[in-house]
């Protein structure tokens, strides 16, 4: 059995009583006890749930409220094997979360790293971040305390996962940073600029509004020119070429802010190269 404490809040949109009877010998589980609160994102609202164990944290959607308990294991196997916990250790997790008490009141630690990843998903879920993609961000979270890390490299080495697997990930990262920079700063200059969308973003869903931030920061650096501010402007070029190779979903948010923030920046003129053709209508649909 594990012990699921609700923030005020949730607790009332669950109708449960002001005082609970709570099993204090019940055993849980390696992640557990859990801290949940209510978020009020749009489309539909989440609850964020956080181990008290690891601070690792996840999402899923709030209604119905009422099996909300009994969804929980379900999006809980579902985020441990997207986080790369052996099937046989996540399906003996969320058995052992089984059956679940409600409880009020956090640890005063918990309920702080529960606020926080709350604000987090209210910021991504925002920007236009699909579900899956806000419980990635969640998992990538830097913890200071109850030691300093990535939270879900504490779920991973308590489940039987390869904590190790993330860090020279992010040493890749930096390489190919490096990479992409040298890629496209040779096209400065040049009257077509061509972008690897998927390279550069890393993610093969254009969803968010901070994604075309990052894709348009990718435009070359002017080197031959120098703003009031002392930094060197991007090159705009006469056409910019979006090379789709590996993109397989891409929403109107984007779209709609892509279009928007390129005739800002005085960009005439958008190519699409490689591209589904449902990705394609899509970025056509709105240009």
């Amino acid at each position: 059995m594990v012990t699921l404490h609700v923030t005020r809040e949730l607790a009332r949109a669950l109708k449960l009583p002001t005082r609970l009877a709570v099993d204090a010998s019940a055993v849980g589980s390696a992640l557990g006890p859990w801290s949940l609160g209510l978020v009020h994102c749009r489309p539909a609202k989440l609850v964020v749930a956080v181990s008290a164990s690891t601070r690792w944290a996840m999402a899923l959607h709030a209604a119905p409220v009422a099996t909300l308990q009994n969804r929980f294991g379900p999006a809980l196997l579902q985020n441990l094997l997207a986080i790369g916990v052996p099937p046989d250790r996540a399906r003996a997790e969320v058995d052992a979360h089984a059956p679940a008490q409600w409880a009020l009141g956090h640890d005063r630690g918990v309920l702080t790293h529960l606020n926080q990843c709350a604000a987090d998903v209210l910021w991504a879920t925002n920007d236009g971040l699909s579900l899956p993609s806000v419980n990635q961000r969640l998992a990538e979270r830097i913890i200071l305390k109850p030691q300093t890390g990535t939270s879900v490299c504490e779920a991973l080495r308590l489940l039987g996962g390869n904590p190790d697997g993330w860090r020279p990930r992010k040493v890749a990262e930096g390489k190919a940073w490096r990479e992409n920079y040298a890629l496209m700063q040779a096209q400065a200059g040049q009257e077509v600029v061509t972008m690897p969308v998927q390279r550069l973003l890393g993610s093969e869903g254009l969803e968010a509004h901070h994604q075309v931030e990052i894709l348009l920061n990718w435009l070359p650096v002017d080197a031959s020119r120098v703003l009031a501010s002392g930094r060197p402007p991007r090159w705009i070029p006469r056409e910019l070429v979006l090379d789709l190779q590996g993109i397989e979903l891409v929403s109107p948010t984007f779209t709609q802010v892509l279009y928007a923030d390129a005739l800002a920046l005085g960009l005439r003129q958008i190519s699409l190269r490689n591209a589904l053709e449902d990705v394609a209508a899509q970025l056509l649909e709105i240009k």
